[in-house]
């Protein structure tokens, strides 16, 4: 990887990571409420080293097939996934989703409808391919 997208990737991996530990470990957090006011906690590992998180978004990319370059691009549409949503943030209970997969592993589910640029109505989280996720949902609005 060139050297400006490693920094760009140090860059939005750091803010995956923040978000993550600001849900978990930040009274301020608007989050907190729902994660570390509920005991969920990150791995000690991904605590102590931030490039161990790294290391397994790197891997988590592979799995799904989504190039570096193409998550730092549309970072904005990959979102931190719990597996058991009563789990902790660890590297065998996460997983990186769309946002669309996310919304609906939750404690509370709700299912949303939304117009996808073609003008197709969809349900969000009904895809689990990724790369296909991303090109329907990139330019989307809810529905009321």
């Amino acid at each position: 990887m060139a050297r400006n997208r490693q920094k760009d990737f140090n860059y939005v991996t750091g803010k995956k990571y923040d978000g993550m530990m600001g849900r978990c470990y930040r009274e301020s957090d608007r989050s907190y409420k729902n994660y570390g006011a509920k005991n969920v906690r990150v791995s000690e590992t991904w605590i102590k080293d931030i490039n161990t998180f790294r290391v397994w978004i790197v891997s988590e990319l592979s799995r799904i097939g989504i190039s570096l370059e193409d998550f730092v691009a549309n970072s904005r549409y990959f979102q931190l996934d719990r597996i058991n949503p009563d789990g902790h943030y660890t590297p065998n209970n996460c997983r990186l989703t769309g946002m669309q997969h996310n919304s609906r592993n939750k404690r509370i589910n709700s299912t949303q409808k939304y117009i996808s640029a073609e003008g197709n109505t969809v349900i969000v989280g009904e895809s689990t391919n990724y790369k296909e996720d991303l090109n329907k949902f990139t330019k989307i609005k809810a529905v009321k």
